[in-house]
């Protein structure tokens, strides 16, 4: 029966991060921080949404949050 090699594997991920970069990223993000939120809406709600908020000239961010404490105060 014929000698069969075992194919050589290459590393693809790269050396392991060393340890004070892999530790950064096990802190908490500041309450003021941004982080991301992430969900869909149709395109028509989006698009009426992002136009309200460039006429109020605020951001789509700070209306969301104003559209939310007002129906938390509301609730």
């Amino acid at each position: 029966m014929a000698q069969i090699d075992k194919p050589i594997r290459k590393m693809t991920k790269g050396a392991p991060p060393v340890e004070l970069e892999a530790s950064r990223n096990l802190t908490k993000a500041e309450d003021s921080d941004l982080t991301p939120l992430n969900f869909k809406v149709t395109a028509d709600f989006k698009r009426t949404f992002k136009t309200y908020a460039a006429q109020m000239d605020i951001s789509m961010v700070d209306l969301l949050q104003r559209c939310f404490e007002y129906y938390k105060d509301r609730k």
